[in-house]
């Protein structure tokens, strides 16, 4: 059995996992956390269950039959899964969907580290209806805006000795976000605008999968706000207008790289493509 054939069963089980946990988080009162953390465990099951899930249905059943792009959704799908759970698994209490929570960030995981190889090989050059410039500088701007905000808090709790709000309201010692963020999630957008400029052909599957992820992280994040703003708790709606618009212009650009614009190459009379 090939890796690829290894990873798409991987991802099949991790997307059904998924689903069951998400349905158990919002259905149930599974949760043992302080409420500020309830909330945030929720907004990502309900943009789970309702959006990652199907889009990773939908990516996988067309990577099956061999379409390039679908690999590419399907690979920024998993990274928001293994970026989920890795909160889900290090950051919330133990309660009864735990394993769940951990065999999802498992299975994600190496689905995406198994496929890897074959995506390098297999997808360059895939996504090249991706405004190149205007997509680099977007992925460019994200990393910089999100790398100086988490550093500056990170910077503020050393000097002062006081955690960030985002960390106490939550009653934890640190936040993973800071760690999934600045190590892996950052520098990958950044190496992707890196590549648009410098090697459009490795730069367009890293920047249309980064897409993709960064679609689905930032609908999380405003489902959170939703919640807040359904109990009249939401102070500040501009924060959410913010993550809305991450959201979409993220996503007409994955569309654009999604669709092939290049012309159809002309048929010989024997019906082969030249």
């Amino acid at each position: 059995m090939t890796t690829t054939r290894i990873a798409t069963r991987f991802a099949a089980g991790a997307t059904a996992l998924a689903a069951l946990a998400a349905a158990a988080g919002l259905a149930s009162d599974v949760y043992r956390d302080v409420p500020a953390m309830v909330d945030q465990a929720r907004a990502a099951d309900l943009v789970t269950l309702c959006l990652a899930i199907p889009v990773l249905a939908i990516a996988l059943r067309l990577a099956m039959r061999g379409s390039p792009g679908a690999r590419l959704v399907l690979a920024g799908s998993l990274g928001y899964l293994v970026y989920t759970y890795a909160i889900f698994a290090f950051q919330v209490v133990v309660s009864p969907v735990t394993p769940l929570h951990i065999a999802i960030l498992g299975l994600a995981g190496w689905a995406l580290l198994l496929e890897a190889p074959a995506l390098a090989c297999e997808t360059r050059g895939i996504g090249a209806g991706l405004p190149r410039r205007t997509t680099a500088g977007f992925l460019a701007l994200v990393a910089i805006l999100f790398a100086g905000l988490w550093l500056g808090q990170i910077g503020s709790a050393i000097t002062s000795g006081d955690l960030p709000a985002a960390v106490s309201d939550l009653d934890l010692p640190t936040s993973a976000v800071y760690t999934l963020d600045l190590a892996f999630v950052l520098p990958l957008f950044a190496l992707g605008a890196w590549l648009l400029v410098r090697d459009p052909q490795a730069g367009y599957p890293l920047a249309l999968a980064g897409l993709v992820f960064a679609v689905l992280m930032a609908l999380s994040v405003f489902a959170l706000f939703l919640i807040q703003a359904a109990r009249g708790e939401l102070s500040d709606p501009s924060v959410a207008v913010g993550f809305i618009v991450i959201a979409a212009m993220a996503a007409a650009l994955a569309m654009s790289g999604l669709i092939d614009r290049r012309p159809a190459r002309p048929l010989t009379p024997e019906g082969i493509a030249r």
